[in-house]
């Protein structure tokens, strides 16, 4: 039994047009087919970070597999509070809707402030003993991840987009 945590680009970061994209429905293919693998290696518990693209698509995912493997779990480890305040109607719908369902919610800061997404970030990798990453080399979030996991010599599986 182990625990796999999610990182990846948010959907502006990512080279399709929208989530119906052929390339993207290519992605969320082998997204599942990696998470497959991990449960019938052991994997039970799973953390996502809400964030916008990837994270909710693992998230949806896992919640997906739920119906085939009821014994894993999933845990969404949010920034704050208000983390898709800001988002738009659908968004926020698809979120609480994910939130709802979800085993667990950590949240790992009170509120909104500076740093409050990197400690979100650093907390996915602590938790998980195998990050899958969807990450196409860029700096910013991921990248910062990523590294981090390193540093913490995580395994990481590398999805490119």
């Amino acid at each position: 039994m182990y625990r796999v945590s999610f990182t990846g680009h948010r959907p502006e970061k990512l080279p399709y047009l929208s989530e119906r994209d052929p390339e993207c429905v290519k992605l969320k293919a082998r997204l599942e087919e990696t998470v497959r693998g991990l449960i019938a290696d052991g994997a039970d518990e799973f953390y996502s970070g809400m964030a916008l693209g990837v994270d909710m698509w693992a998230a949806e995912l896992v919640l997906a597999l739920k119906e085939e493997f009821p014994d894993i779990t999933l845990t969404a480890v949010i920034p704050c509070p208000e983390q898709a305040e800001r988002w738009g109607e659908k968004l926020q719908v698809r979120y609480n809707g994910i939130l709802t369902r979800c085993d667990k919610i950590i949240t790992t800061s009170p509120r909104y402030e500076t740093g409050c997404m990197l400690k979100r970030n650093r907390a996915l990798v602590d938790m998980c003993d195998i990050l899958v990453a969807v990450f196409d080399g860029s700096r910013g979030g991921t990248y910062q991840t990523v590294n981090y996991a390193k540093s913490r010599r995580k395994k990481t599986v590398m999805l490119t987009p």
